[in-house]
């Protein structure tokens, strides 16, 4: 068992099992000084030499096989226990009592229950056969002896070391849980990173690097017009400048993990309106705005999803359909929101946009909350759904 039990079962009851062992011998003999010897020629001197051989033996080998994983050093002790043990048994029948600490040495050396089991019965059998030997007992009364004395030790051995086993296999368990469980939280925690540094990502693409976008173009514009067209040049700066401001208060806001600053400052449908204007306003096309069905307050990361959709899908549009129309349709039905952005621009391949942070952030996005993306290009134009 020592091998089995490790540091968790016995390894703190060592001294405890030297103590028991050294008062059992003491005690047992103290009897043989005090008792009479057995009468077929029993000794207290052999009785009382072979008690301290005994202990001598224990002293060399036993507390080490004790404490040893290796069977050798506990075969040894017992080839020596169990004969001296005996021979002060057949001089003073009293220090039978020694079986109590003996047996559960073979428990304890042993890290196999055959071993142990095995020592047990060559001690109960000797001890069977001095009675019958040197006591001329009856063999059926040592028949009886050696059945309830090993009966009822290697029923305590196994019932005893079946516990230890159990305790030091459940200890086992709650050890590997709690590695699975710190595991289990490390990768959390990198899940957590991961998943926070892709929001982060898509918040900077749908907010900060579409406004940056917008405000270098605005500046081009404006500087290619400066000398042609004063005026307009004007204007394109007037909008740049709105344009940065709106981006600064989107990186307030991101830094502060508000929800976006037109949410924050007007309802969904006045927020997506906005925004049709400061794209219309940035581009010159022409943003046809209809909301459809009574307007009612949508759970904080389904209108964040909405107006994010709406946002990226007139950036694409911006960027890549060269369109000359654009419409922007808010829905309010019983079933969900739905928010439709359509273009009459050159149309794309929707499986070819699917990387980076356009397309493939707002499917992610609206796909945490439950929703769905649709996507319908051609030739014709575009056609981007968000329900939700």
């Amino acid at each position: 068992m020592s091998s089995a039990a490790g540091t968790d079962a016995w390894d703190r009851t060592w001294a405890g099992w030297d103590a028991a062992f050294a008062l059992a011998l003491a005690l047992a003999a103290s009897l043989a000084v005090a008792v009479e010897a057995d009468p077929a020629g029993g000794s207290r001197a052999v009785a009382l030499a072979a008690l301290l051989a005994l202990g001598g033996w224990y002293a060399a080998f036993g507390a080490r096989a004790l404490r040893s994983v290796a069977a050798a050093p506990a075969w040894i002790y017992t080839a020596g226990m169990v004969p001296l043990f005996l021979l002060a048994f057949a001089q003073v029948s009293a220090v039978g009592f020694l079986l109590f600490v003996l047996y559960p040495h073979a428990w304890a050396m042993f890290e196999e229950r055959r071993p142990a089991v095995a020592a047990n019965v060559v001690l109960t059998v000797g001890l069977g056969l001095v009675t019958l030997l040197r006591w001329q007992a009856s063999p059926a009364a040592v028949l009886a002896q050696v059945g309830i004395s090993l009966t009822f030790s290697v029923a305590m051995g196994l019932w005893v070391t079946g516990i230890v086993r159990q305790s030091v296999g459940r200890k086992a368990v709650i050890a590997e849980l709690e590695a699975t469980r710190a595991e289990l939280a490390a990768v959390s925690r990198e899940a957590g990173v991961l998943a926070e540094r892709e929001r982060l990502a898509g918040e900077i693409h749908d907010t900060l690097a579409q406004g940056f976008t917008s405000v270098v173009m605005l500046l081009e514009l404006a500087g290619a017009e400066l000398d042609t067209d004063p005026a307009a040049a004007r204007r394109r700066l007037v909008t740049a400048r709105e344009t940065a401001r709106q981006n600064l208060a989107e990186a307030r806001a991101l830094v502060a993990a508000l929800s976006p600053v037109d949410l924050h400052e007007a309802s969904l449908p006045q927020a997506i309106g906005r925004l049709a204007d400061r794209f219309g306003s940035e581009t010159g096309l022409p943003v046809e705005l209809t909301v459809s069905g009574p307007p009612r307050a949508l759970p904080a990361n389904a209108e964040v999803v909405l107006l994010r959709s709406a946002q990226e899908a007139l950036a694409n549009v911006r960027k890549h359909a060269g369109a000359g129309r654009v419409a922007v349709e808010l829905r309010f039905q019983e079933e969900g929101t739905t928010l439709t952005v359509t273009d009459d621009g050159a149309g794309f391949d929707p499986a070819a946009a699917s990387l980076g942070y356009g397309l493939a952030g707002m499917r992610r996005r609206v796909e945490d909350t439950g929703g769905t993306l649709a996507v319908r290009s051609g030739p014709g134009g575009t056609a981007v759904e968000v329900r939700c």
